[in-house]
């Protein structure tokens, strides 16, 4: 067998036969060693759809032969760049290459999925659409050819230095996957912007070479920006796990797109192939169920996003195990590198059980003798079955608030993660008169979203539900960084309306998604990577885990590579290093007020407004525009002070008079646009020196 034969015989190997098992507390917390040394641009969501084009890929097959044990490669130790190289100028330019097209055909699937026990459906509330139709098969992938030679880039495009807009690309010859395609919310500064996506204009260059996107579970950071990105790319095919794609498409509905849109349900337990890279999955514990880690076999190693994840040794029903044993298997597959979030790399000791968190909120439930309003993140899927659990239990109904709660709930029903005894769940339009001790209100705004049902209630606005003395709320949440004080805001409504209010401060009654230290050390010490590449989280976090992985796994500092959003990493056998590459990753906005795009000077005008207010010069001119023909007249809006208003009025009429007269003196046959410029400039110099602000002048000349 010459080289490409053995090359091409191990990449078709069989996965290793691992049973899922539940996570055992080591007796101590050492954990084994490794002895392995911008400019902005909005889309709206009106044109988001509009770009919608059907896609070019077949129906979805799928063999179920098995295959051949893949032997493990040989690791090799490379030299590492520094982090301190220049990067080059301008972003990275996609080219075709030129090497061979690859034949259509199949590659056999290995052991198949265990059957997963089946679970009741509850009676729920009246579903408002119907998702488009889902496959579980792959759709059929162009065969590899065994190419042994050449470098695999990976460039992620989101996610670093951040908390959101998850996306990475993986890409080797003619070939480029996609892992996530989240949005992030935006911070305070960006005025008027609902959501913040990733810059792929590296992707758009190169979408005739996008096999797939693959995805790691359903919350809005790792799925968000699909809407917006897919129609962008051509629709490529979407590959997630059942409830990840259940939540894809009720996206996709909102745009329009499920006609579309390819999306195509993943076993974990069976790989799929895209192009050169085979795909294979690992199931772990996270706020969501069905999340998964993603293990690509390139033609240079194996590469590992864990995606989110925690180790719990109970978790919710109706959710599987995380695959522990796969995930101990990886470490004899001499993995190249591991891409692992860093959320809680600062935080000591080993995240709560989702389990634990059951038992403070069933004693709660259990002891209250009123009505009771639990608000939570609605993607909590297990959260919010341990809730319904001990509602039931309790023989209290349960009244659903908020649309996407709701619509979450509704999802999770049908595809049978969330189970209930018919009569208890109910759409809290619906709520009237039930007794106060015989209901539980299940809804949003545990984060204080103005326009959250929570927020509402709090402010006195809801239509269906008023606040009363005797009333108990739970946040059932931890703040995200930047809306402590819109909580603190809502708490304060609330406790003044009389209710009683019990937040994770006062109780254990939240749980993060995240592992802290010890998971991160324990998933690390599991896969024992030859390089770790800190992902997902802002810088200080990334830092803290590598800093954890040297002292705790035995990572060298050497083969720590800290990225940034562009950068563009380069794999060849048994070695990555960073390239003097980089791929543009400016701002894309979205605005979902369909207004169409908008870009940094919007965004400059928005600001300048909510600091220093406007102020609008109406000048009327003769028909040819030589004279004025009458005084102009001013409109300010949040700039001066009513007492002050007439005096500044009238100096800026004056001003702009003898700014009109003198460019018409100075230059007869400028045109509106230099006069109009002319005009703002001599009233901001009045403006900026008198009153020391600078608000938005906008100048208008009316002819007639």
């Amino acid at each position: 067998m010459d080289e490409l034969d053995k090359w091409f015989s191990g990449l078709f190997g069989k996965n290793s036969d691992s049973k899922n098992q539940n996570f055992k507390s080591p007796a101590k917390t050492n954990f084994p060693q490794n002895n392995r040394q911008q400019p902005k641009q909005v889309f709206s969501k009106q044109q988001s759809a509009q770009k919608s084009v059907p896609a070019k890929t077949g129906s979805p097959q799928q063999d179920d032969k098995q295959q051949p044990s893949h032997p493990a490669n040989k690791s090799h130790h490379g030299e590492h760049r520094p982090q301190g190289q220049q990067r080059s100028q301008g972003h990275h330019q996609g080219q075709h290459p030129h090497g061979q097209q690859h034949p259509h055909g199949q590659h056999p699937h290995g052991q198949q999925h265990a059957k997963r026990a089946q679970h009741g459906r509850g009676q729920h509330f009246k579903r408002q659409s119907h998702p488009a139709k889902q496959t579980a098969q792959p759709a059929p992938q162009p065969k590899p050819t065994p190419i042994i030679k050449g470098k695999v880039k990976i460039i992620p495009l989101g996610g670093l230095d951040e908390v959101g807009k998850n996306m990475m690309l993986v890409e080797y010859e003619n070939d480029i996957i996609i892992i996530d395609m989240g949005l992030e919310f935006p911070s305070e500064d960006l005025l008027g912007i609902d959501y913040v996506i990733p810059d792929i204009t590296y992707l758009e260059n190169n979408r005739h070479r996008i096999r797939g996107v693959v995805i790691t579970h359903g919350h809005l950071d790792h799925i968000g920006g699909i809407p917006y990105i897919l129609p962008k790319l051509d629709f490529p095919p979407v590959y997630g796990t059942k409830l990840t794609i259940g939540l894809i498409t009720k996206r996709c509905e909102e745009f329009n797109q499920q006609k579309t849109a390819k999306l195509h349900t993943i076993n974990p337990d069976v790989p799929i192939r895209l192009g050169n890279f085979l795909i294979n999955f690992f199931r772990v514990n996270h706020s969501i169920p069905d999340a998964v880690g993603i293990v690509v076999d390139t033609p240079i190693g194996k590469i590992i996003d864990t995606g989110d994840f925690k180790f719990d040794a109970t978790p919710p029903r109706n959710q599987a195990p995380a695959d522990l044993a796969k995930i101990e298997k990886l470490g004899e597959q001499n993995v190249l590198a591991l891409f692992c979030e860093s959320t809680n790399a600062l935080k000591p000791g080993h995240s709560a059980s989702e389990a634990k968190v059951g038992e403070v909120l069933d004693s709660i439930i259990g002891k209250t003798k009123g009505r009771i309003i639990i608000a939570s993140f609605s993607s909590q899927i297990g959260r919010i079955q341990i809730i319904i659990d001990s509602a039931i239990k309790n023989n209290r109904k349960v009244y659903v608030g908020g649309r996407s709660m709701r619509e979450n709930i509704d999802i999770a029903m049908r595809l049978g993660y969330i189970d209930a005894k018919k009569g208890y769940i109910h759409d809290l339009r619906q709520y009237k008169k039930n007794p106060d001790h015989e209901s539980l209100i299940l809804t949003t705004g545990s984060q204080g979203e103005a326009v959250s049902a929570l927020s509402r209630i709090a402010n006195g606005e809801h239509p269906h539900l008023q606040v009363k003395k005797g009333d108990t709320i739970i946040l059932s949440s931890s703040p995200i960084v930047g809306n402590e004080r819109a909580i603190h805001t809502v708490i304060n409504k609330l406790s003044l309306l009389g209710a009683d209010v019990i937040h994770n401060d006062l109780m254990d009654v939240h749980t993060s998604g995240h592992g802290k230290q010890d998971e991160l050390a324990r998933m690390i010490s599991y896969i024992k990577p030859e390089y770790l590449v800190p992902i997902h989280g802002e810088y200080y976090m990334r830092m803290g885990l590598a800093k954890l992985a040297m002292e705790k796994c035995g990572i060298p500092e050497s083969n720590i590579i800290m990225l940034k959003n562009g950068d563009v990493l380069l794999g060849e056998r048994g070695r990555i290093y960073k390239s003097d590459e980089v791929a543009e990753t400016k701002y894309i906005l979205i605005d979902g007020s369909g207004e169409g795009k908008v870009g940094s000077q919007v965004q400059m005008d928005r600001e300048i407004m909510s600091q220093n207010g406007a102020l609008v010069v109406l000048l009327y001119v003769s028909r040819k525009g030589k004279n004025i023909t009458r005084d102009p007249d001013v409109v300010t809006r949040g700039f001066i002070y009513m007492h002050e208003s007439e005096e500044i009025t009238q100096e800026i009429i004056r001003i702009a008079v003898d700014a009109y007269k003198r460019i018409r003196e100075k230059n007869p046959g400028a045109n509106r646009k230099d006069i109009k410029k002319y005009v703002r400039q001599t009233i901001d110099r009045f403006t900026h020196e008198r009153l020391e602000r600078r608000p938005l002048i906008i100048p208008l000349i009316i002819e007639g």
